[in-house]
């Protein structure tokens, strides 16, 4: 369960906390909601506006830290750790708020180690700015869910496969179909990955009407992965192949809640016994 105080994070291999010389002094922007990008006009002549939907901008972190060492020195070789762990960088990485449950994906953009010569002894003080340009705050644990496609000449029914420790993330169901939760406040992208043989799979999310049908035919052995975030389309996880999606897709956007999703397909001839496997993975999602 999460816990409303902020005591481990964990930033790539700096662990900070119980248990750490690094320790939480302070925190903002977490629960902040980030600067609304809205897209309202003045209505001529009226009292007013008009207005349209609000997003979010980038999320903002402050971070507040205390070193404690047991020596000048010490403290010295935890300011150089400190320093070395928050580099400029190229992509986004993950913090971990281990108490809270929760992931963000973020760059150090600020960093603070300041030098109190009257109290430096074996203990001070930092603050880092942590710049996540994608705004939600995810569950640290990614679930995920399987089937089968479906096949009307079967008429079986195949149980999904789950990981994630034992929780429960849906329930078994007739081949070709999956129910995921996002318990989130917030839609969540899933990562598709489709796994031959199959000729034209589609997904069908049930619940919104939309979904997306591939123009192609994956043998036993290929596969497609589908990010409905940026809508990469990748056959064998590394070659763009985004043409195969075919025009008037709406991408899956697992809601808070329950969300179903439906797979179907074409069986290749010479494929006796062998199906198609569709994999789900997604993140509970808030802002």
């Amino acid at each position: 369960m999460a816990q409303q105080r902020i005591g481990r994070l964990q930033w790539g291999d700096l662990q900070i906390g119980p248990g750490s010389r690094y320790h939480v002094t302070a925190v903002e922007g977490l629960d902040d909601m980030p600067d609304i990008r809205s897209d309202d006009m003045e209505r001529p002549g009226q009292h007013g506006d008009y207005t349209g939907p609000d997003y979010v901008g980038a999320r903002v972190i402050q971070l507040g830290l205390g070193l404690r060492g047991d020596s000048p020195d010490e403290l010295r070789a935890l300011t150089l750790a400190l320093r070395a762990a928050t580099q400029p960088q190229r992509q986004p990485e993950p913090l971990l708020l281990l108490d809270q449950d929760t992931l963000v994906y973020g760059k150090i953009r600020r960093r603070s180690i300041p030098y109190d010569a009257e109290h430096l002894w074996s203990t001070g003080t930092a603050a880092l700015e942590v710049y996540c340009a994608d705004p939600y705050l995810y569950g640290l644990e990614e679930r995920s869910a399987s089937t089968v496609a479906y096949s009307p000449a079967a008429g079986r029914t195949y149980p999904l496969v789950y990981s994630g420790g034992g929780r429960t993330f849906g329930s078994a169901g007739q081949s070709g179909r999956i129910t995921a939760t996002n318990d989130g406040d917030s839609p969540a992208y899933p990562v598709l990955r489709l796994d031959g043989p199959i000729a034209n799979p589609s997904i069908e999310q049930i619940n919104t009407g939309g979904g997306l049908t591939i123009d192609a035919t994956l043998g036993d052995g290929e596969f497609l992965l589908i990010d409905t975030r940026t809508r990469a389309v990748l056959y064998m996880g590394t070659s763009p192949r985004r043409s195969w999606v075919r025009a008037g897709a709406t991408w899956p956007l697992f809601m808070p809640g329950r969300n179903d999703l439906a797979y179907r397909g074409t069986a290749l001839p010479g494929s006796p016994g062998q199906q198609s496997l569709l994999t789900v993975t997604w993140r509970d999602t808030s802002l």
